[in-house]
């Protein structure tokens, strides 16, 4: 006769601490002043000698949202100073190298990217435009 398995109990859900996250949402203070205080050096030695592992999932999954929002927010702001017809230069941020500084003018939105046409063709782009994002683009600015 087989051994029965006893049910895997399921650990309760923590509740998230909203409480301690209160002072950094809170329009009446300083979020960077409440930060100024704590000390990040112990999550640090916490995570490089194994003492979070059993953490790391949620930790890096938070820390991949964090990125991921920081993102769109910068390229909402990129995109927000760019129209189409603009002269801007590609920025240092994209490959190929050879085309870091080059002078391109936007000819498209297209979707979350920018259609771009190379002022001067180069390289393996003599006929092609480039799509590139809007934190890919620096503006030129005006001459005085």
């Amino acid at each position: 006769m087989a051994k029965q398995k006893r049910p895997r109990t399921i650990p309760p859900l923590r509740p998230k601490r909203a409480d301690l996250a209160q002072p950094l949402i809170d329009p009446l203070t300083d979020p960077a002043a409440h930060l100024a205080g704590i000390d990040v050096e112990p999550l640090f030695v916490a995570l490089r000698i194994g003492a979070l592992d059993g953490h790391l999932e949620e930790i890096a999954t938070l820390v991949n949202d964090r990125l991921a929002a920081i993102n769109a927010v910068e390229e909402l702001i990129a995109a927000s100073h760019l129209n189409v017809g603009d002269r801007v230069r590609l920025g240092h941020n994209l490959r190929p190298q050879y085309l870091h500084g080059r002078m391109v003018t936007i000819i498209a939105k297209d979707g979350e990217k920018w259609l771009v046409r190379l002022d001067e063709p180069l390289g393996r782009f003599t006929n092609a435009d480039l799509r590139v994002y809007a934190r890919q683009l620096e503006l030129e600015l005006p001459p005085e």
